[in-house]
């Protein structure tokens, strides 16, 4: 009956992980000051048994889970019988379902009692030696992977992200209350103080797997030197856009007019992200286009929400000669104005530019709002003086070629070519 019982005994305590403590050698336990004597005294010290996960901790959990479940269900019946399943609680300004705090409450309850299980294999156990068990550690140096290190590096991603949310509050508070901190100038902010915590973040979590930085900023210099040379173009773009954002002269919601962009002139686009190397903006097509932040900062680019939202735009037209001009002017007039976007403050004008070759060259001046969509606002407007001018019996000129023949001439005919 002994023999049965130690059998089942020995099943369930079978272990599955054993974390054991590093050997320490009788070698690495002689002082350099200790005599030849002294080392004869001296044992090694064996490894430790730190923790040990069995067959019984595995049905423990099992178990507990189950429990858990039940209880879950049983707790959601009980709320949907008082109509709390869909009840809110407000957390730091977020709407939060009661139930499923409470369900969190109850796994994580569950979770406590499964680690207090782990002493029925463990007597000893002690947290502190599980938490300093190493995975990983490079010889003659202080980089080292250990059990804390996961629970830590998860301790300062929660708290950057709780960080960053904090400044946003703070910022978008900020902004209330200042009408000179738009929206294009919160997304500066937020970008360099995101960009800034990282880096502390990233700089904290090095230090604590025990590298040196020193050093690791010394190696690092050579081969950014050697990266940098050839890849100059990439770190222009990286320092392109450190410029925008610290100099905020193009920033999120500006509609910006590129001289030169994948062989298009006068590029107009909307700027809706700004990154280090790259910034993405979106085209009158609905597409997003990403675009690399040397080419906001090296070229011509007209950014047309700077300064006044009130933009000036043209509508070039030409007419025969002999037209009534003033009823032209009075024509064009009327068109501008009835549009519900051209601005009613600002009266629009016509301005007539020169006697071209094949006309009166006119252009319809009026006053708009800076928008990505202008030229739709153009193109009703250009309907609006088609159906106008037609019903007036207005005419536009357009190119002609008038060819000479003389029958009485040989060879080649002159040709007389009137082309706009």
């Amino acid at each position: 009956m002994n023999d049965i019982w130690e059998t089942i005994r020995s099943f369930f305590n079978y272990p599955i992980i054993d974390w054991w403590s590093s050997p320490v050698e009788a070698q690495d336990a002689i002082s350099a000051t200790e005599t030849t004597e002294a080392v004869e005294a001296i044992e090694a010290v064996p490894s430790e048994l730190i923790f040990q996960f069995s067959i019984i901790n595995i049905i423990l959990v099992f178990v507990i889970y189950l429990v858990a479940k039940i209880f879950v269900k049983y707790i959601k019946r009980y709320f949907k019988a008082h109509h709390l399943t869909d009840k809110q609680l407000k957390i730091e300004g977020k709407e939060i379902a009661l139930w499923k705090l409470t369900r969190q409450l109850i796994y994580l309850v569950a979770f406590y009692i499964f680690f207090l299980t782990l002493k029925v294999n463990n007597p000893h156990l002690n947290l502190g030696s599980i938490f300093a068990y190493e995975f990983f550690r490079i010889p003659n140096t202080e980089f080292h992977i250990a059990v804390y290190h996961l629970f830590l590096i998860a301790a300062i991603i929660v708290i950057t992200r709780i960080s960053l949310n904090f400044i946003k509050v703070v910022i978008l508070r900020a902004a209330k209350k200042n009408d000179r901190i738009d929206g294009g100038t919160q997304y500066i902010y937020i970008q360099l103080i995101k960009y800034l915590i990282y880096s502390i973040a990233t700089i904290i979590m090095l230090r604590s797997l025990g590298m040196n930085l020193d050093l690791f900023l010394t190696a690092t210099t050579f081969l950014l030197v050697g990266v940098g040379l050839g890849l100059q173009t990439i770190f222009r773009d990286y320092f392109s856009g450190i410029l925008l954002l610290v100099e905020g002269t193009i920033k999120v919601g500006d509609v910006l007019e590129i001289e030169t962009l994948n062989g298009q002139e006068n590029f107009v686009a909307k700027m809706v992200q700004i990154n280090l190397r790259t910034s993405k903006v979106q085209t009158r097509d609905e597409k997003v286009l990403v675009i690399p932040n040397s080419k906001l900062t090296h070229e011509s680019v007209i950014n047309w929400s700077a300064g006044s939202k009130i933009t000036r735009f043209l509508i070039p037209i030409t007419f025969h000669y002999g037209v009534d001009s003033d009823l032209v002017r009075k024509i064009l007039i009327e068109c501008a104005e009835k549009h519900p976007e051209v601005l009613k403050s600002r009266k629009p004008i016509v301005r007539l530019l020169k006697f071209g070759d094949y006309g009166l060259e006119m252009d319809l001046v009026f006053w708009a709002k800076q928008n990505l969509y202008i030229e739709i606002l153009k193109s009703d407007i250009r309907f609006d003086i088609d159906t106008a001018i037609r019903r007036h019996g207005i005419t536009i000129p357009y190119p002609q070629t008038d060819i000479h023949l003389n029958p009485n001439q040989s060879g080649d005919f002159p040709v007389n070519n009137d082309t706009e």
